[in-house]
């Protein structure tokens, strides 16, 4: 009886956690941590870009979070939506009493060339574990962005 009563514990316990992490629902694909590898300027390797900048995705927000090299963390903050089959939207307009709305809180990183604002990304291909989005700028540079799962 005690061995019964201590797998049920164990099995409401893995059933909270993973309830918990799944906030307001399963998103499908996008949900978690994802990398991104690199960028392309162009069809040109962004050799700027570092490699250290993840994307998480739980419900409808985005954190955008680079990892300093001392391990430090930085996070950026919008929300997200799938438009169609073939559109990402990115929402950078967000603030709160005390960061307003274009504060780096909740502006995307600089060197990922998405303003601040609303953008659509193009999803070129999804996968369980692999994106590749794209994004025309204004004056046409074409960038691309790799993500893995992580």
């Amino acid at each position: 009886m005690k061995k019964i009563y201590h797998i049920m514990a164990i099995l409401i316990v893995a059933v909270t956690v993973v309830s918990c992490t799944h906030n307001n629902g399963d998103i499908g694909e996008y949900f978690g941590t994802w990398k991104l590898e690199n960028i392309s300027v162009d069809g040109n390797a962004d050799s700027a870009y570092g490699g250290d900048i993840f994307w998480k995705f739980q419900t409808s927000v985005i954190c955008m979070e680079r990892v300093t090299e001392l391990h430090d963390t930085e996070n950026r903050w919008g929300t997200w939506a799938q438009i169609g089959s073939d559109v990402l939207r990115m929402d950078f307009t967000h603030h709160d009493d005390t960061h307003p709305e274009g504060s780096d809180m909740y502006s995307p990183f600089p060197e990922t060339y998405i303003p601040n604002g609303v953008t659509d990304l193009a999803i070129m291909s999804m996968s369980g574990s692999s994106m590749v989005l794209g994004y025309t700028k204004d004056d046409g540079t074409v960038i691309k962005y790799n993500l893995k799962k992580w």
